[in-house]
């Protein structure tokens, strides 16, 4: 009697097993299928989306021709450096303005601090592209328009916003007593904060950091409105241009251009790989 419950139970856990390795699997190949995709499509054009078939998914005579086209033949890594400096400086502001709000909210008995925190878990919800215009109205008062410091101003305000919201809740996850312990022991609260409270925030730095650097990096409704000069052309504004020809699509240049635009978020993203798992293990933010 009790072999046989012992076969059953064996064979529940292989089913069991199997079947999770087919969920697992099916699961796999839907999120990597786009990925390799576009990665096909870059080294074989497609001229509509009517001719897309299976066989298009091993392409015959593959070429990099569109790859050559965006590096060599048009200003690609002009488009780079752009986005990256305003990624770049969209990080440091929005990290500084984030840390300050959110350490002062969550330490510090602010005067009409829960008004404040409803105020900005409010403006979370606005969409972000709907303010282009405003912004763009106000910073042209300003003469900004068409300026690293512009756009940086723009994406920077937008991002804040709701980082200095996840900072708050992040910190107070975090127990006062190491703070009070190294008081005690000679520090001083500014000692503290970057010896013991700013180790500890690692994780949402990584976050905000990642947060900041995709707003900016894939932005085209600010960059649009913001830029009026080539030589301050964005990724997105050169992928626009070079894949949308005379009301048609080149797909192929389309996803070359993902590919390559895709590089740098992939470095960003192994880079702080192990700050994000620790964000995501948190299992969530309760405010």
């Amino acid at each position: 009697m009790s072999n046989k419950y012992s076969l059953k139970y064996r064979l529940t856990n292989w089913a069991r097993l199997g079947i999770s390795y087919v969920i697992l699997a099916v699961t796999a190949a839907i999120a990597i299928f786009p990925i390799y995709y576009i990665i096909i499509t870059s080294v074989n054009p497609i001229p509509t989306l009517a001719s897309i078939t299976l066989r298009s998914l091993l392409p015959e005579n593959p070429s990099l021709e569109a790859y050559y086209y965006i590096l060599f033949k048009e200003p690609f890594l002009l488009w780079l450096r752009n986005s990256l400096i305003l990624a770049g400086g969209t990080i440091v502001i929005t990290v500084i303005i984030a840390f300050i709000t959110g350490i002062a909210l969550s330490r510090f008995n602010v005067p009409g601090k829960r008004a404040l925190m409803i105020t900005i878990y409010v403006m979370t919800f606005f969409p972000f592209a709907a303010t282009a215009l405003p912004l763009y109205l106000m910073f042209a008062s300003l003469h900004l328009i068409n300026s690293y410091i512009g756009l940086i101003l723009a994406y920077s305000g937008g991002t804040a916003i709701f980082s200095s919201y996840l900072v708050k809740i992040f910190i107070d996850r975090i127990p006062r007593d190491y703070e009070e312990a190294a008081l005690i022991d000679g520090l001083s609260r500014l000692g503290a904060f970057f010896r013991i409270l700013l180790p500890m925030a690692k994780p949402i730095i990584a976050f905000v950091a990642l947060l900041a650097f995709m707003g900016a990096y894939t932005d085209y409704a600010l960059a649009n409105a913001f830029i009026t000069s080539g030589n301050m052309w964005t990724l997105t504004l050169g992928m626009y241009y070079l894949a949308f020809v005379n009301r048609a699509t080149l797909y192929n240049v389309l996803a070359a251009f993902s590919v390559l635009m895709g590089v740098p978020i992939f470095i960003i993203f192994i880079a702080f790989q192990k700050y994000l798992v620790q964000i995501y293990a948190m299992g969530g933010v309760k405010a």
